[in-house]
């Protein structure tokens, strides 16, 4: 006997799980699924059958509806409502700078450490900067000598020596100080003030 309403079973971590092809077959023509679950969906298509026929329903229904609405237009002027709101956002308060994420330059410090200068403060001779360190890679073993440098753990972990530092733990190394070599298991994001 068949599930009903187009259910299946499928396996997902050695369970049984129940699926609603029409659910599954529906996403996928609107295309709600992106990545591995897009490509999972597209290779089961080519040999199963009753996916098939439920993504070429649910394509023709789409097609449908799109045919049988109505032709809409935006009011006048929404555009330039848009433009002003995304300016709105991008403006400044009087005094400061924001730095937006996904901005900047990155720059190698060695193999898989990257950094951004976030601001350079010229008097005060400190630099904020955002240091990324891929999992697995080394820096070098450094002195401390124009002064001393803050380091807060964002993401990931930071291991020097025999010292690890996880999310949310701040290290202080003093002017004069050196660190031992430093690496990272799972990776890692630091945002470090330092001395230039």
């Amino acid at each position: 006997m068949g599930s009903p309403g187009g259910a299946g079973t499928r396996s997902m971590h050695g369970k049984m799980m129940s699926e609603d092809l029409d659910q599954t077959a529906a996403a996928y023509a609107l295309g709600l699924l992106r990545g591995a679950a897009r490509t999972a969906i597209e290779a089961r298509r080519s040999s199963d059958l009753a996916l098939q026929a439920k993504v070429k329903l649910w394509q023709e229904n789409f097609v449908a509806l799109d045919l049988a609405a109505g032709r809409e237009f935006p009011p006048a002027g929404l555009f330039d409502t848009i433009l002003a709101a995304i300016g709105a956002a991008a403006r400044e308060l009087p005094g400061t700078l924001t730095r937006r994420a996904g901005t900047g330059v990155w720059t190698e410090m060695s193999p898989g450490v990257t950094y951004t200068v976030l601001f350079d403060d010229p008097v005060a001779k400190r630099r904020s900067v955002l240091v990324r360190a891929l999992p697995g890679s080394i820096y070098d073993s450094h002195f401390h000598d124009e002064g001393h440098e803050e380091c807060l753990v964002l993401e990931g972990d930071l291991i020097m020596g025999d010292l690890k530092l996880l999310a949310g733990d701040f290290h202080l190394a003093a002017k004069g100080s050196s660190h031992p070599p430093a690496t990272t298991v799972s990776g890692c994001l630091l945002y470090q003030s330092l001395a230039f």
